[in-house]
């Protein structure tokens, strides 16, 4: 299974539009748009699992910087949150090093 991701999504997408669109290119095993937990709107991104690599990779070739409703998506492979969390935690790490401690931190991360 290939997770994918794909954002700048009109707001108006639903992950049953993301299963459509990506089922043409193999089969997809879940398909799901990310909403605001409050105002039920969607955040512009999603994330779909394809069957194989190959299916997937047909898809982001596909599908990347294809406009839809006047927006140009990004569609690549998803990364792990470990990873991610990873990554974040190291440049954290590397940024409190180089910075003076006494005065507080006004970087936006």
């Amino acid at each position: 299974m290939v997770n994918i991701f794909i954002a700048n999504l009109d707001w108006s997408i639903t992950s049953e539009d993301l299963q459509s669109t990506f089922s043409t290119f193999g089969k997809v095993t879940y398909a799901h748009v990310v909403y605001e937990k409050d105002t039920k709107r969607s955040k512009g991104f999603g994330y779909v699992e394809m069957d194989t690599p190959e299916e997937a990779i047909n898809a982001i070739n596909a599908l990347n910087g294809m406009e839809i409703n006047g927006r140009k998506l990004d569609v690549k492979i998803a990364s792990s949150k470990k990873i991610e969390r990873k990554n974040n935690f190291t440049s954290l790490q590397k940024h409190n090093v180089k910075r003076n401690k006494s005065r507080p931190c006004r970087c936006v991360h």
